[in-house]
């Protein structure tokens, strides 16, 4: 059994609020009991806010066991057995005001597919090409190894390989490209046999349009849908119209990068159609 201690990853800033609530509640039941006066109670109050602050980070570790993984946050731990999860996933962005580069790791899980979601485990400073700064602690190294070890894709294997190099451990394994699934694929009378009419179902994306910051099955939902109605427009114009096809083919790239799976351009639609007839019949189709 293995611990990777995330605290490098949390800043202690972000904590602060936490710490400034607990230091208030201190300072008015110290205040309300009368035990100190209320500039000590101010200063205590301001001290058990820094130390919270401080503290917190230390609180949040990934444990590796034979049954799967223990991310504990805030000493509250959630189990995750090996088969709900899918990888490691990493996320780099910029900050607009600063203009730094970071990037955020999260775990990924099986249910439901996306790449963009999942228990976030922290977040590093990066450099400006999105390569490791040479400063990070031994404990990432730890975390990518833990992925290593057990065989789970890490979204950027040559990150991880320069951290692992540092501190001579052993390089993550070349890792499968997860594929569309081979064989015949339904035809569109079967995926879309019970498909809302193309206005209607156009009048419904419009009015429920999601972003990256959408819960993971919402946003997959729409995704599917509207590559799917993109398909649709398609071939109801029997697939000669070039912009309808572009835009079938740009809408499913969208759905397969999301789901994380490699599809030339020709394959995207038949997975589209795949995607669409498995799914629930449930999920909200007016």
């Amino acid at each position: 059994m293995r611990t990777v201690r995330l605290s490098f990853m949390r800043r202690w800033g972000s904590n602060i609020g936490i710490g400034c609530v607990l230091g208030l509640v201190v300072s008015i039941v110290l205040v309300g009991a009368a035990a100190t006066a209320p500039g000590e109670a101010t200063f205590l109050g301001l001290l058990v806010a820094v130390a919270v602050a401080v503290a917190v980070p230390h609180t949040f570790r990934l444990r590796e066991e034979e049954a799967g993984l223990v991310l504990v946050r805030l000493l509250v731990p959630r189990r995750y057995a090996w088969s709900e999860i899918r990888g490691l996933r990493m996320e780099f962005g910029e900050e607009i005001e600063t203009g730094g580069h970071h990037v955020t790791f999260r775990l990924c899980l099986v249910d439901p597919p996306g790449r963009f979601w999942g228990p976030q485990l922290g977040r590093i400073d990066v450099t400006e090409d999105d390569r490791p700064r040479g400063v990070e602690p031994r404990a990432l190294a730890e975390l990518f190894a833990v992925f290593g070890r057990r065989g789970l894709p890490v979204d950027r294997p040559e990150f991880a390989n320069e951290v692992l190099h540092v501190y001579g451990l052993p390089r993550l394994p070349s890792e499968p490209v997860r594929a569309v699934p081979a064989g015949p694929a339904p035809t569109a009378e079967e995926a879309y046999a019970h498909a809302p009419a193309l206005d209607a179902e156009g009048r419904y994306l419009d009015t429920r349009r999601t972003t990256d910051k959408s819960p993971p099955r919402k946003r997959r939902e729409h995704l599917l849908r509207a590559a799917a109605l993109a398909d649709r427009i398609a071939l109801a114009g029997g697939d000669a119209d070039h912009a309808e096809v572009v835009a079938a083919w740009i809408a499913a790239e969208r759905l397969t990068e999301h789901d994380g799976v490699a599809a030339v351009r020709e394959d995207g639609r038949d997975y589209v159609r795949r995607q669409y007839l498995d799914r629930s019949p449930t999920s909200g189709d007016r």
